[in-house]
Protein backbone atom coordinates (compact mmCIF):
# COMPACT_ATOMS: atom_id res chain seq x y z
CA UNK A 1 0.00 0.00 0.00
CA UNK A 2 1.44 3.33 -1.30
CA UNK A 3 1.43 5.78 1.69
CA UNK A 4 2.09 9.58 1.54
CA UNK A 5 1.79 12.55 4.10
CA UNK A 6 -0.95 13.84 1.69
CA UNK A 7 -3.17 10.70 2.36
CA UNK A 8 -2.69 12.02 6.02
CA UNK A 9 -6.49 12.53 8.49
CA UNK A 10 -6.89 16.10 8.84
CA UNK A 11 -6.20 15.53 12.37
CA UNK A 12 -3.13 14.18 11.98
CA UNK A 13 -2.27 17.11 9.45
CA UNK A 14 -3.13 19.79 11.94
CA UNK A 15 -0.75 18.38 14.51
CA UNK A 16 2.28 19.02 11.79
CA UNK A 17 0.85 22.44 11.74
CA UNK A 18 0.41 23.19 15.52
CA UNK A 19 4.21 22.04 15.79
CA UNK A 20 5.35 24.18 12.74
CA UNK A 21 3.62 27.65 13.99
CA UNK A 22 4.96 26.82 17.35
CA UNK A 23 8.76 27.02 16.37
CA UNK A 24 8.23 30.32 14.36
CA UNK A 25 6.17 32.15 16.85
CA UNK A 26 8.51 31.74 20.27
CA UNK A 27 7.37 34.82 21.33
CA UNK A 28 4.10 32.54 22.43
CA UNK A 29 6.52 30.92 25.11
CA UNK A 30 5.02 33.52 27.69
CA UNK A 31 1.62 31.39 27.69
CA UNK A 32 2.91 28.09 28.19
CA UNK A 33 1.86 27.95 31.67
CA UNK A 34 -1.16 26.81 29.65
CA UNK A 35 -0.02 23.57 29.08
CA UNK A 36 -0.70 22.67 32.20
CA UNK A 37 -4.12 23.39 32.41
CA UNK A 38 -5.04 21.84 28.93
CA UNK A 39 -3.20 18.56 30.14
CA UNK A 40 -5.47 18.48 33.15
CA UNK A 41 -8.39 19.49 30.58
CA UNK A 42 -7.72 16.42 28.08
CA UNK A 43 -7.54 14.05 30.75
CA UNK A 44 -10.41 14.76 31.98
CA UNK A 45 -12.83 14.82 28.93
CA UNK A 46 -11.24 11.68 27.18
CA UNK A 47 -11.57 10.19 30.77
CA UNK A 48 -15.38 10.67 31.16
CA UNK A 49 -16.57 7.80 28.96
CA UNK A 50 -13.98 5.14 30.72
CA UNK A 51 -15.47 3.20 33.20
CA UNK A 52 -13.28 0.16 33.97
CA UNK A 53 -13.82 -3.15 36.40
CA UNK A 54 -11.52 -3.68 38.76
CA UNK A 55 -11.52 -6.97 37.03
CA UNK A 56 -10.40 -6.01 33.82
CA UNK A 57 -7.58 -3.74 35.67
CA UNK A 58 -6.13 -6.81 36.93
CA UNK A 59 -5.83 -8.26 33.96
CA UNK A 60 -2.16 -10.01 33.23
CA UNK A 61 -1.93 -8.79 29.86
CA UNK A 62 -1.66 -5.49 31.08
CA UNK A 63 0.62 -6.07 34.26
CA UNK A 64 2.93 -7.76 32.03
CA UNK A 65 2.51 -4.35 29.68
CA UNK A 66 3.73 -2.61 32.95
CA UNK A 67 6.46 -4.97 33.63
CA UNK A 68 7.58 -4.24 29.68
CA UNK A 69 7.65 -0.31 30.06
CA UNK A 70 9.94 -0.66 32.85
CA UNK A 71 11.73 -3.02 30.90
CA UNK A 72 12.49 -0.99 28.28
CA UNK A 73 13.12 1.99 30.08
CA UNK A 74 16.05 0.46 31.66
CA UNK A 75 17.22 -0.84 28.51
CA UNK A 76 16.92 2.10 26.68
CA UNK A 77 17.89 4.46 29.41
CA UNK A 78 21.51 2.23 29.85
CA UNK A 79 22.22 2.23 25.95
CA UNK A 80 21.26 5.94 24.80
CA UNK A 81 23.99 7.12 27.98
CA UNK A 82 26.64 6.01 26.58
CA UNK A 83 26.00 8.74 23.78
CA UNK A 84 24.42 11.28 25.57
CA UNK A 85 22.94 11.96 29.10
CA UNK A 86 19.69 13.94 27.64
CA UNK A 87 18.87 11.12 25.09
CA UNK A 88 19.04 8.55 27.45
CA UNK A 89 16.44 10.85 29.62
CA UNK A 90 14.02 11.34 26.49
CA UNK A 91 14.51 7.41 25.55
CA UNK A 92 13.45 6.77 29.53
CA UNK A 93 10.45 9.41 28.90
CA UNK A 94 9.59 7.97 26.02
CA UNK A 95 9.39 4.23 27.35
CA UNK A 96 7.39 5.07 30.85
CA UNK A 97 5.28 7.36 29.17
CA UNK A 98 1.79 6.39 30.13
CA UNK A 99 -1.05 5.02 27.29
CA UNK A 100 -2.35 7.97 25.53
CA UNK A 101 -6.24 8.61 26.09
CA UNK A 102 -6.50 8.76 22.07
CA UNK A 103 -5.23 4.91 22.07
CA UNK A 104 -8.76 3.44 22.68
CA UNK A 105 -10.38 5.32 19.35
CA UNK A 106 -7.33 4.17 17.43
CA UNK A 107 -8.00 0.94 18.69
CA UNK A 108 -11.55 0.93 18.10
CA UNK A 109 -11.14 1.81 14.05
CA UNK A 110 -8.70 -0.98 14.29
CA UNK A 111 -11.71 -3.05 15.33
CA UNK A 112 -9.90 -4.06 18.27
CA UNK A 113 -10.47 -4.59 22.07
CA UNK A 114 -11.46 -0.92 23.34
CA UNK A 115 -11.92 -1.78 27.23
CA UNK A 116 -8.63 -3.57 27.34
CA UNK A 117 -6.82 -0.43 25.92
CA UNK A 118 -9.16 1.98 28.18
CA UNK A 119 -8.11 -0.26 30.99
CA UNK A 120 -4.44 0.61 30.38
CA UNK A 121 -5.34 4.20 29.96
CA UNK A 122 -6.40 4.34 33.39
CA UNK A 123 -4.05 2.01 35.05
CA UNK A 124 -0.67 3.22 33.36
CA UNK A 125 -1.48 6.87 34.12
CA UNK A 126 -2.89 6.10 37.88
CA UNK A 127 0.67 4.21 38.48
CA UNK A 128 3.29 6.68 36.55
CA UNK A 129 1.74 9.69 38.29
CA UNK A 130 2.74 8.18 40.79
CA UNK A 131 6.52 6.35 39.65
CA UNK A 132 7.92 9.27 37.21
CA UNK A 133 8.00 11.99 39.97
CA UNK A 134 9.87 9.27 42.58
CA UNK A 135 12.37 8.50 39.61
CA UNK A 136 12.90 11.43 37.25
CA UNK A 137 14.89 13.33 40.13
CA UNK A 138 17.23 9.95 40.62
CA UNK A 139 17.98 9.71 37.03
CA UNK A 140 19.04 13.91 36.41
CA UNK A 141 21.20 16.06 38.08
CA UNK A 142 19.17 18.30 35.50
CA UNK A 143 15.97 18.19 37.22
CA UNK A 144 15.31 21.59 38.49
CA UNK A 145 12.64 20.45 41.40
CA UNK A 146 12.25 18.23 44.05
CA UNK A 147 10.76 14.61 44.21
CA UNK A 148 8.24 16.11 46.84
CA UNK A 149 7.64 18.99 43.72
CA UNK A 150 7.30 16.78 40.92
CA UNK A 151 5.31 14.18 42.97
CA UNK A 152 3.08 16.84 43.76
CA UNK A 153 2.63 18.66 40.42
CA UNK A 154 2.02 14.98 38.82
CA UNK A 155 -1.04 13.72 40.86
CA UNK A 156 -2.49 17.67 40.61
CA UNK A 157 -2.34 17.22 36.39
CA UNK A 158 -2.59 13.36 36.05
CA UNK A 159 -4.47 12.07 39.28
CA UNK A 160 -6.70 14.63 39.65
CA UNK A 161 -8.58 14.60 36.35
CA UNK A 162 -8.49 10.56 36.61
CA UNK A 163 -10.21 10.79 39.92
CA UNK A 164 -12.94 13.05 39.25
CA UNK A 165 -13.90 11.79 36.13
CA UNK A 166 -14.13 8.71 37.58
CA UNK A 167 -16.42 10.03 40.63
CA UNK A 168 -18.20 11.61 38.07
CA UNK A 169 -19.27 9.10 36.00
CA UNK A 170 -20.15 6.84 38.90
CA UNK A 171 -22.05 9.90 41.02
CA UNK A 172 -23.62 11.72 38.35
CA UNK A 173 -23.76 9.85 35.05
CA UNK A 174 -26.27 11.99 33.58
CA UNK A 175 -23.82 15.13 33.86
CA UNK A 176 -20.96 13.36 32.40
CA UNK A 177 -23.01 12.12 29.43
CA UNK A 178 -23.73 15.63 28.87
CA UNK A 179 -20.10 16.80 29.04
CA UNK A 180 -19.05 13.92 26.45
CA UNK A 181 -20.63 15.94 23.70
CA UNK A 182 -17.80 18.04 23.89
CA UNK A 183 -15.26 15.34 24.69
CA UNK A 184 -13.79 16.83 21.07
CA UNK A 185 -12.11 19.49 22.79
CA UNK A 186 -9.61 17.62 23.81
CA UNK A 187 -8.30 17.38 20.56
CA UNK A 188 -7.97 21.30 20.07
CA UNK A 189 -6.62 21.77 23.69
CA UNK A 190 -4.04 19.25 22.74
CA UNK A 191 -2.88 21.34 19.40
CA UNK A 192 -3.09 24.37 21.31
CA UNK A 193 -0.35 22.63 24.15
CA UNK A 194 1.44 21.63 21.02
CA UNK A 195 1.92 25.04 20.39
CA UNK A 196 2.37 26.30 22.95
CA UNK A 197 5.28 23.77 23.98
CA UNK A 198 7.04 23.76 19.95
CA UNK A 199 7.13 28.07 21.13
CA UNK A 200 8.39 27.39 24.45
CA UNK A 201 11.23 25.31 23.09
CA UNK A 202 12.09 27.93 20.08
CA UNK A 203 12.48 30.52 22.62
CA UNK A 204 14.97 27.81 24.41
CA UNK A 205 17.20 27.35 21.58
CA UNK A 206 17.13 30.97 20.20
CA UNK A 207 17.53 32.74 23.31
CA UNK A 208 18.65 30.72 26.14
CA UNK A 209 20.83 28.18 25.78
CA UNK A 210 19.81 25.77 23.59
CA UNK A 211 20.80 24.72 19.82
CA UNK A 212 19.31 22.94 16.63
CA UNK A 213 22.38 20.16 16.76
CA UNK A 214 20.54 18.39 18.94
CA UNK A 215 17.58 17.89 16.89
CA UNK A 216 18.85 14.62 14.57
CA UNK A 217 19.84 13.18 17.93
CA UNK A 218 15.99 13.61 19.57
CA UNK A 219 14.50 12.83 16.10
CA UNK A 220 16.61 9.04 15.78
CA UNK A 221 15.74 8.55 19.85
CA UNK A 222 11.76 8.97 19.22
CA UNK A 223 11.93 6.79 15.92
CA UNK A 224 13.55 3.84 17.98
CA UNK A 225 11.29 4.61 20.73
CA UNK A 226 8.13 4.33 18.40
CA UNK A 227 9.26 1.51 16.51
CA UNK A 228 10.29 -0.44 19.99
CA UNK A 229 7.35 0.41 21.77
CA UNK A 230 4.34 -0.74 19.02
CA UNK A 231 6.90 -3.60 17.99
CA UNK A 232 6.93 -5.29 21.53
CA UNK A 233 3.27 -4.33 22.13
CA UNK A 234 2.45 -6.63 19.42
CA UNK A 235 4.78 -9.59 19.76
CA UNK A 236 3.40 -9.31 23.75
CA UNK A 237 0.44 -8.85 23.07
CA UNK A 238 0.14 -12.41 20.58
CA UNK A 239 -1.47 -14.39 19.68
CA UNK A 240 -4.97 -12.82 20.51
CA UNK A 241 -4.84 -9.35 21.53
CA UNK A 242 -1.64 -7.86 19.38
CA UNK A 243 -2.69 -4.73 18.36
CA UNK A 244 -4.71 -4.07 21.56
CA UNK A 245 -1.14 -3.84 23.66
CA UNK A 246 0.82 -2.69 20.81
CA UNK A 247 -1.77 0.04 20.89
CA UNK A 248 -1.20 0.54 24.90
CA UNK A 249 2.50 0.41 24.72
CA UNK A 250 3.15 2.51 21.78
CA UNK A 251 0.46 5.49 21.64
CA UNK A 252 1.78 7.36 24.53
CA UNK A 253 0.34 10.22 26.54
CA UNK A 254 3.16 12.52 24.64
CA UNK A 255 2.09 16.03 26.63
CA UNK A 256 2.60 14.59 30.12
CA UNK A 257 6.54 13.89 28.63
CA UNK A 258 6.57 17.37 26.96
CA UNK A 259 5.03 18.96 29.91
CA UNK A 260 7.46 17.37 32.49
CA UNK A 261 10.61 17.88 30.38
CA UNK A 262 9.22 22.20 29.99
CA UNK A 263 8.06 22.25 33.80
CA UNK A 264 11.06 20.47 35.47
CA UNK A 265 13.79 19.11 33.08
CA UNK A 266 15.47 21.53 29.77
CA UNK A 267 13.20 22.50 27.60
CA UNK A 268 15.06 21.76 24.90
CA UNK A 269 14.13 18.08 25.55
CA UNK A 270 10.48 18.62 24.68
CA UNK A 271 11.75 18.18 20.84
CA UNK A 272 11.97 14.44 21.95
CA UNK A 273 8.56 13.85 23.09
CA UNK A 274 7.79 16.08 19.84
CA UNK A 275 8.95 13.63 17.65
CA UNK A 276 7.29 11.08 19.04
CA UNK A 277 3.95 12.86 18.23
CA UNK A 278 5.01 12.58 14.50
CA UNK A 279 5.86 9.00 14.12
CA UNK A 280 3.09 7.88 16.30
CA UNK A 281 0.70 9.05 14.50
CA UNK A 282 2.03 8.91 11.08
CA UNK A 283 2.14 5.11 11.93
CA UNK A 284 -1.13 4.98 13.36
CA UNK A 285 -2.35 6.87 10.30
CA UNK A 286 -0.58 3.86 7.95
CA UNK A 287 -2.46 1.23 9.96
CA UNK A 288 -6.33 3.25 9.75
CA UNK A 289 -5.69 3.24 6.28
CA UNK A 290 -4.87 -0.11 5.92
CA UNK A 291 -8.53 -1.25 7.61
CA UNK A 292 -10.16 1.51 5.77
CA UNK A 293 -8.92 -0.50 2.58
CA UNK A 294 -9.60 -3.70 3.95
Amino acid sequence: MRFSLKRLPLRSQLLFVSIAVGMLLPGGYVYAFLIRYAVMAMLFLSLLDCRVSLKLLLHPHLWRLLAMMGGIAIATFALFRLINTDLALIAFLLAVTPTATAAPVVTRFLRGRVDYVTASVILTNGLMALAIPLLLPLLSDSSSASMGQILNATLLVIAAPLVLSQILIRTSPKVSQQLTAIKDLSFYLWLLALLLASSRTSHFILYESGNWNSLPGMALVALVLCALNFGVGHWLGKPTMAQETSQSLGQKNTMLAIWLCLTFLNPQMALGPMFYVLFQNLYNSYLIAGVAKS
